[in-house]
């Protein structure tokens, strides 16, 4: 099981929220201990996060004692350094950005002649905002930052950039804005602020990441229901998530993916994150990157003397291939695409 803290500079700072004994001010956190063998989760709300400020020593003691922490000291400096964020809006999806052009049109009608100087500023809480448009690129700028509480300004020239992105406070917030990190922080993790109720305690939580969606997942709702089932006589929380709950991760003790996994896919990001947090995870990264390609699998097969039908790897360069195939294997074939599955490609 994982314990979930919140730091802030004041228990007072916390007084618009329902109480809880996991809020501890920052004094508090200094002298809190856990056992070796315990998961902490750091969600770290001091006000300032500024080089060697109580929020700066926060993370940086909370990574001293292998607590998982959000924000990281590495998040931290690299919202201190423009340069490092302000090429994050490039390396996104045109899909992502265009929510920016909705906003600045429905925030100033008279863009098209002042786009040298438009702005849109927003609040993002744990990559949620107030904005229906600007959701997107709001949830990606918290995948590669993770900070609970961001300020963003975004200007746009030529093509829209990012101006600003610092941390924020609760105490920075009106009331209206508490009520939407409330409710962000709720969605963000179960585990909080909901009001105690009893319920059977278990030696460990598993994550399984499913697709609702997935026309041909690999696991069924029949077979994800059983393997809950399973988990509760052997005395394992498990749990189905999806790839909206990428930062919930260390909150668990495994992760089993039950959905297609691919390289260039949120499933790879996954394993990997799991595997760096120290979590057991089927499928693990190294075998993604080696099973999901056939060219690798054809060849792991054969020099281990695994019997397969007769397989030929050839190059889309390769002028002979039909004839190839037609002399060495004959009819009929099936052709596949290295990285394939589910026979797409």
């Amino acid at each position: 099981m994982s314990r979930l803290l919140i730091v802030v500079d004041r228990t007072k700072d916390w007084a618009p929220y329902y109480p809880s004994e996991d809020v501890l001010s920052f004094d508090q956190y200094l002298q809190f201990s856990a056992p070796a063998t315990s998961r902490v989760r750091v969600i770290n709300l001091c006000q300032s996060a500024k080089y060697l400020s109580r929020g700066y020593y926060c993370s940086l003691l909370a990574e001293a004692r292998g607590h998982h922490v959000v924000p990281s000291v590495m998040t931290l400096n690299d919202l201190s350094r423009k340069g490092l964020f302000s090429l994050e809006l490039e390396e996104l999806e045109a899909s992502v950005i265009s929510g920016l052009d909705a906003a600045g049109s429905a925030i100033d009608p008279a863009s098209d002649k002042r786009s040298a100087t438009h702005e849109v500023r927003i609040r993002s809480y744990f990559g949620q905002t107030e904005h229906p448009d600007l959701k997107p690129v709001a949830r990606a700028l918290f995948e590669r930052f993770p900070c609970p509480i961001l300020e963003i300004v975004f200007r746009r020239r030529k093509t829209w950039q990012i101006e600003s992105m610092k941390p924020a406070a609760p105490a920075d917030l009106n009331e209206q804005e508490q009520d939407v990190f409330a409710s962000a922080l709720d969605r963000f993790s179960s585990m909080v602020w909901r009001k105690p109720r009893t319920r059977r305690r278990y030696r460990f939580d598993l994550a399984i990441l499913v697709n609702p969606d997935e026309e041909m997942p690999p696991s069924d709702a029949v077979a994800l229901q059983r393997f809950e089932k399973a988990g509760r006589k052997l005395g394992i929380n498990v749990e189905q998530i999806t790839r909206r709950d990428y930062m919930r991760l260390p909150e668990y003790d495994g992760l089993f993916i039950r959905e297609t996994t691919a390289i260039d896919h949120h499933t790879y990001r996954f394993a990997r994150k799991a595997a760096a947090e120290g979590m057991v995870v089927i499928d693990d990264p190294v075998s993604i990157l080696k099973c999901t390609n056939k060219v690798f699998l054809a060849d792991l097969l054969k020099n281990n003397k695994i019997p397969t039908p007769k397989t030929l790897i050839l190059s889309k360069d390769q002028k002979d291939a039909v004839e190839q195939v037609v002399q060495e294997l004959g009819f009929p074939v099936v052709i596949k695409i290295p990285d394939g599955a589910f026979s797409r490609g």
